[in-house]
């Protein structure tokens, strides 16, 4: 399949490729606090979803909340330079309520890891490959394809480690790969992935250069 990206895309990539990752101190988020002193949004909702382990119901609300968050609402979808201005709180909060409900099987920073360990790199283009053997591992590719995004995901504890959170558009191209690497390079530079996980991210970054 033929894939044509349109010129800020292509412009955003080369810029998130030249330019290294910033060092972003995150707020920290306690396990009691519901409300973002940053934008203000509740998050008590998506809570109780996880609570139930009502997993669609909490992706769902976790895609809304991050256009909540992203000032989206209105277009429905993110862009690359809304997700790379996510506010930290939220993005922490929403990782954290996912993890504690899951026993660390869901999250973004539980899909970091595969991220990673799969050769891809936050910020940073690499081999398409490497993309399609993490959606591989996280089920978001069935017999050599993207699945199409939210009916066929799998909203159980069965699914792979790291199949939820999902929040990329429906029928993105090639899995939303641009995006989803410009959110990995938020949970860096936010402080939300584990130190060790930082520094193997920077250190294989350095490596490409």
């Amino acid at each position: 399949m033929r894939i044509n990206f349109s010129f800020c895309q292509i412009t955003l990539a080369i810029a998130l490729f030249l330019n290294p990752l910033p060092a972003i101190v995150a707020q920290t988020t306690t396990s009691g606090e519901m409300v973002s002193p940053t934008t203000g949004i509740n998050y008590t909702r998506l809570k109780n979803f996880l609570a139930q382990q009502n997993w669609r119901q909490a992706n769902d609300e976790t895609r809304n909340l991050m256009l909540k968050a992203t000032g989206r609402e209105l277009q429905g979808w993110f862009t690359m330079e809304d997700l790379q201005k996510l506010a930290c709180w939220d993005l922490q909060k929403m990782d954290q309520l996912w993890k504690e409900a899951s026993g660390g099987r869901f999250s973004f920073s539980t899909q970091f890891r595969i991220f990673i360990e799969t050769g891809n790199r936050p910020g940073r283009l690499v081999a398409i490959e490497n993309f399609q053997t993490f959606g591989d591992r996280i089920g978001w590719r069935k017999d050599g394809d993207w699945i199409i995004f939210k009916e066929n995901l799998n909203y159980t504890l069965n699914a792979p480690v790291g199949h939820l959170p999902a929040p990329r558009d429906e029928y993105q191209i090639a899995g939303g790969r641009l995006e989803y690497t410009t959110l990995a390079q938020r949970l860096v530079t936010c402080n939300i992935v584990s130190l060790d996980q930082r520094q193997t991210a920077i250190t294989a970054i350095n490596s490409l250069e």
